[in-house]
């Protein structure tokens, strides 16, 4: 666990882990897979894929900024037309972060309206 919103699990491993909820696609191989957001909003990053250590170092520090952060930085991405293999790597990842926090916000929005 690398904070409570990103976790880092070899997917070879996740089969075995009851808490959480995995179902693989079977038209990527485990170990070439990245992450997996759950429905929660959980980020887990695959300690398999050869990128981990790049992945768990970016999404911590993406994780730190507030939503209007990483709206400018997202839209900022969007500006850039002809992006270096660093800049479109950022820019999946931030859609990615954003992604996540979207997941997070429909759960919040769905506890309030079961109350």
């Amino acid at each position: 666990m690398i904070n409570e919103n990103l976790w880092a699990v070899k997917f070879s491993h996740i089969p075995y882990i009851k808490e959480i909820d995995y179902k693989p696609d079977d038209t990527i191989p485990q170990f070439e897979e990245p992450a997996r957001i759950t429905s929660e909003g959980l980020l887990i990053l695959n300690k398999d894929h050869p990128g981990f250590s790049l992945y768990k170092d970016m999404f911590a520090k993406l994780m730190k900024k507030s939503d209007k952060q990483l709206k400018k930085a997202i839209d900022s991405s969007k500006k850039i037309k002809n992006k270096n293999k660093h800049e479109v790597l950022l820019s999946t990842l931030l859609q990615v972060e954003e992604e996540r926090r979207n997941k997070i916000k429909k759960k919040v929005v769905k506890k309030l309206w079961q109350q």
